[in-house]
């Protein structure tokens, strides 16, 4: 008799399989899952993508299914349209859902969301039809300093609190939220899954050119982060040497032009380069062409609690990473000269010494960037942790798991 192929549903998110970090995650963790025998679909209940995004409402990307249960990938103009759709496909996801469970067709649920009420929603569908809710838990969201509004405050203070306990199980991408679960609700079962990484995608040969690229990556909205790496480009000695600060910055004109106006005030701004709004397409060449990226982490809640997906595309494309000794780094092989270079503090001039030995040992750099690569490969590769992935999510499905539902829940 053929063995039963798992079928796991990814819900939550809604700009597969082109958004952002969040959606990258999504994919190579559904990859990760395919790789090893399981077919995943993606269920998106609205449409988010712009004019500009031409796909089917329903296909296959990368061996991953999808569908959009409103019945297209854009967001309608106008209040009532916009709202509409979105009832619209919610009520359809909830009858696939249903569709699939009377097939016999469905195995297990990953959930990624900030929002408390669609998460608790999920659970309340779930639970009706017996089926595990897996909650891939990346982020503190009472940590996160944007997040002020009143409405995000009470939302985060129930999701950060509540959360893991709605669910069956927990993937948490940091030691600080796996021990967060672990407090919140002893004896859930939970995997520590962290960044993912697709190392294939990053096998690009680097363009000679000449001088020394010291890289940064990251939102237009994360002011103090790109404040503290111009402050250590600052520091150094760059007149009449071809060292250049590239940043690639995504966001709207507002937060470009508040980014343009800090370099306008840097002492190195002549070295200083800007990109905006990219394709992603793009962005594994400009990393392999780097001579150094940088991601500093803060010694605070939100870093601690966190793991930047960006962390795992920096050392799979070979080259070296400058970072500091908070979070995360700490539980891995991030060697300061061996695998990294890891600053000892959040400080502007210890990050700068890290800037200047890329610039004067370039060499030594680029053997830090293959050994950084190394270490990713035996930490980070998403089909090593597609295999865990699966076990984790099937286990969940066990004939103790339904008799927990058989009691708890009427038929």
């Amino acid at each position: 008799m053929q063995e039963k192929i798992p079928h796991i549903l990814y819900l939550g998110e809604t700009r597969f399989p082109y958004g952002l970090a969040a959606v990258q995650r999504q994919i190579l963790i559904a990859k990760g899952l395919v790789a090893h025998g399981c077919m995943v679909t993606v269920l998106s209940y609205k449409g988010a993508h712009g004019p500009e995004r031409q796909f089917p409402a329903a296909g296959e990307f990368e061996g991953i299914h999808y569908r959009y249960t409103s019945g297209s990938i854009h967001s309608p103009g106008g209040f009532f349209n916009r709202n509409w759709a979105k009832l619209k496909g919610k009520f359809r996801e909830l009858a696939h859902l249903n569709m699939l469970k009377k097939s016999g067709d469905l195995d297990a649920c990953i959930v990624t969301t900030m929002d408390f009420d669609k998460l608790l929603i999920y659970r309340l569908w779930l639970l009706w039809l017996k089926v595990p809710l897996v909650l891939d838990y990346v982020e503190l969201s009472t940590a996160v300093a944007s997040r002020t509004s009143l409405h995000m405050k009470i939302n985060d203070y129930f999701f950060d609190r509540f959360a893991v306990r709605l669910a069956d199980g927990v993937t948490a991408i940091s030691e600080y939220l796996l021990d967060h679960t672990n407090r919140l609700s002893p004896g859930k079962p939970v995997l520590k899954l962290p960044i993912l990484c697709d190392f294939e995608r990053f096998n690009i040969p680097t363009e000679a050119h000449g001088e020394t690229r010291l890289l940064y990556c990251g939102a237009a909205s994360y002011l103090p982060l790109i404040q503290f790496v111009l402050a250590a480009f600052d520091k150094l000695e760059v007149e009449n040497r071809k060292v250049y600060l590239d940043f690639i910055s995504g966001g709207t004109e507002a937060e470009l032009a508040e980014v343009r106006a800090i370099i306008a005030q840097s002492r190195n701004k002549a070295h200083v380069r800007l990109q905006s709004n990219i394709p992603y397409a793009t962005i594994p060449q400009q990393f392999a062409n780097a001579s150094a990226l940088l991601i500093p982490l803060r010694p605070g809640l939100q870093d601690a609690a966190r793991f930047p997906h960006k962390l795992g595309e920096y050392l799979a494309s070979g080259t070296a990473v400058i970072t500091t000794n908070f979070g995360e780094v700490n539980n891995y092989e991030f060697i300061d000269g061996e695998t990294a270079l890891v600053a000892q503090g959040y400080d502007p001039v210890t990050f700068a010494e890290k800037m200047k030995l890329v610039m004067d040992f370039p060499e030594r750099a680029k053997t830090i960037g293959k050994n950084g690569r190394q270490m990713g490969l035996r930490n980070f590769n998403y089909k090593d942790m597609g295999l865990k992935m699966k076990g984790f999510a099937t286990s969940l499905n066990t004939t103790e798991h339904k008799q927990f539902f058989t009691k708890n829940v009427p038929c």
